[in-house]
Parts: C-alpha cells; sequence; structure tokens
C-alpha cells in the first residue's frame, strides 16, 4: 500500500505520547511538520501539557506503530494506547480474528476500501468534543489508482484525557463514512462470533448409503435425534479426490431469531442434484420445516446481517436468460418460497 506522509516523527527509547505547549482551544489546524519540544514520559505531574499537539502526536505515532491494530491477534500495548472500553473490543475483536479468520475486516478501515492509498500530506485537525475528549482528525486525499482522480477524506481518533501517566488513550476511530470502528467490531463480536460459535455439536450414531442417524448436542446435553435422508459419514472423513460440492453436508447455524439454532444438510439426489432441508431446534418435528432440491447446488452461509441464506439453482423459467440455471438466494424469515 501506497503511503504518503510528510512529517517526521520522534522516536522514543521508551514508548510514549508525550504532551507539550500550550493549547490553541477547543479546535485547531496543525501543519504536519509541528512537533512537541518534549519526548519525555508523561506523568501526572506534567497532565497541564497534555494539549492539542501531544494529541496530534499520540494519532501520528499510533498511525505509524499501530496500522494495523485491528488485526492483530495479539494486541500490542493495549493497557498503554486504549481506554478500558476500546480495549476490551480489541481484545474480544482479537480472540474473533484468530479463531480462523472470523470478524476480520475484509478492508482497510483507515481508507474504507479494500485498495488505494492515502495520495500526498495528511493533514490533522484537532476537535474538542468534550472536556475529556478531543477527535484528532487525519485528512487525506484518497485515490484507488494514480489514473483515477482523488477525493477528500478524513478518518477521525477519538481520544480521552488518560487517568494515569499517558496523556490520551484512544476510544474509537471513526471510519472515512463516519461509522464507528468501536460499534462495528462490538457488534461483529457479540452478534457474528456469538452466533457462529453455535456451542452445537453432532454426532452419527449410524449410517448407511442413503440415510444417517444422528445426535445434536448443546452443553454435553443430546437436544435432538433425528434420521437424515443421506450419509452423512463423508462429512466426518471428507473423499480429497470429491468436488466440495458435490459431498453430503450437515451444519449448526445459530441466528439472532433462532437462538436454538438449525440443522441444516444439503445432500446428493440423483444424478446432479443437490437437496437442501432445513431442520428447527426449536420445534419437535422430526421432519424438515423446508426442503428444496436444487438442480446443481444447494448450499447455506450467514450474511453480513446475521441472517440464514439458503441458496439453490433451477432452471430458468423467464423469457430471457442469460443461463440455463438461475440462482436463487432465500433469506430465513425474509424472504418467502
Amino acid at each position: 500500500m501506497k503511503i504518503a506522509v510528510s512529517f517526521s516523527l520522534l522516536l522514543f527509547t521508551t514508548f510514549s505520547y508525550a504532551g507539550c505547549g500550550v493549547s490553541n482551544g477547543s479546535a485547531s489546524n496543525l501543519s504536519t511538520d509541528q512537533e512537541c519540544s518534549s519526548g519525555s514520559q508523561v506523568n501526572q505531574n506534567t497532565m497541564t501539557h497534555c494539549t492539542d499537539e501531544s494529541a496530534v502526536q499520540y494519532a501520528k505515532q499510533f498511525y505509524r506503530d499501530h496500522y494495523g491494530f485491528f488485526s492483530e491477534q495479539n494486541p500490542r500495548m493495549a493497557d498503554q494506547l486504549y481506554t478500558a472500553d476500546f480495549k476490551e473490543v480489541i481484545t474480544n475483536h482479537a480472540e474473533c480474528v484468530g479463531d480462523n479468520g472470523v470478524c476480520n475486516l475484509h478492508f482497510d478501515p483507515w481508507l474504507n476500501a479494500q485498495d488505494g492509498y492515502a495520495d500526498g500530506e495528511i493533514d490533522y485537525s484537532v476537535q474538542k468534543l468534550d472536556a475529556k475528549t478531543l477527535s484528532v482528525d487525519l485528512n487525506y486525499q484518497f485515490r484507488v489508482h494514480s489514473t483515477l482522480p482523488a477525493r477528500p477524506q478524513t478518518v477521525s481518533l477519538l481520544l480521552k484525557r488518560a487517568k494515569t501517566g499517558e496523556c490520551w488513550k484512544l476510544d474509537d476511530m471513526l471510519l472515512p463514512d463516519r461509522t464507528s470502528m468501536k460499534v462495528m467490531m462490538r457488534n461483529d463480536y457479540e452478534h457474528f462470533y456469538y452466533y457462529k460459535k453455535t456451542r452445537l455439536s453432532w454426532n452419527l450414531l449410524s449410517s448407511d448409503i442413503d440415510s444417517s442417524n444422528i445426535q445434536v448436542v448443546r452443553a454435553n446435553q443430546v437436544v435432538a435425534t433425528y434420521v437424515l435422508n443421506c450419509d452423512l459419514s463423508e462429512a466426518l472423513t471428507p473423499d480429497p479426490e470429491q468436488l466440495d460440492g458435490e459431498m453430503n453436508k450437515i451444519g449448526l447455524v445459530v441466528t439472532p431469531s433462532k437462538p436454538k439454532g438449525f440443522v441444516i444438510t444439503s445432500c446428493r439426489v440423483g444424478a446432479h442434484s443437490k437437496q437442501l432441508a432445513v431442520y428447527d431446534l426449536e420445534s419437535d418435528r422430526q421432519d424438515p420445516v423446508w426442503e428444496k432440491t436444487g438442480s446443481y447446488f444447494g448450499e447455506w452461509s450467514v450474511n453480513q446481517n446475521y441472517d440464514l441464506v439458503l441458496s439453490y439453482d433451477e432452471p430458468c423459467d423467464e423469457k430471457k436468460c442469460d443461463a440455463p440455471f438461475v440462482q436463487r438466494d432465500l433469506i430465513w424469515g425474509v424472504s418467502s418460497d
């Protein structure tokens, strides 16, 4: 990623975001070459020197040294860098990222994009939000590619006065579209991560060529038993030479609207079809509450709103078709089928 920044940073032998100088008021613009004159560790006796300049110094050093903080599986210097609230969010997010990439942000939050770079100088400005909180705004020109025009964007670091030796601690980051990173990461953890880790498991009791007898277990307690319409032994020992889409599959999915969860199967039917079946763990029914056969595939997923999505294909019956088969996506509880 190409990042061009026109400021010089003091290298400290000990990590500190030191304050200096006199505050310029509730809002100020600070050029990128304006630095604190002291790099000494801030302590309780120098808290009166936690000025706009020291907040900008924090932002500059954080941008330089902790650009990828949102993707760290072991957050660095969390006690020095973050408020207790943001530290909790970052720590939970890191646990989530470490679990097979769940909760990964699939874009760069500094740019609010997957591709591109900050072109030219980064200009810093400071706004006083309340007696203990400042917003340090990083204003830059965002460019997707050198051949395309740039557009102005702003990322804001919300800093709170620290009660300990440091002047400032990061409490949130506002993306260019003003989305709160703290809220976004907290939602990812509390919703998607929680519901993905269903605390459900299944045991195969027996199987033959076209059926399986399974138990569904939650917290070491059997909550349901089903006789399913395909051989799920291959789900336990997948054949590496068999295509993923051709295999019989089973999934345990929990969503906010269905906290007890679903059992979902995708099973081969006939020469090439896949049959999707949904069993509701809130119901006493032993048969599927929903069933559909796709011509060539049947899969499930969870979307960004934490909804269960059931996908299958069927012959196109419209007057104009770009392909002989079309994909249908059913959102559980939202779409009708």
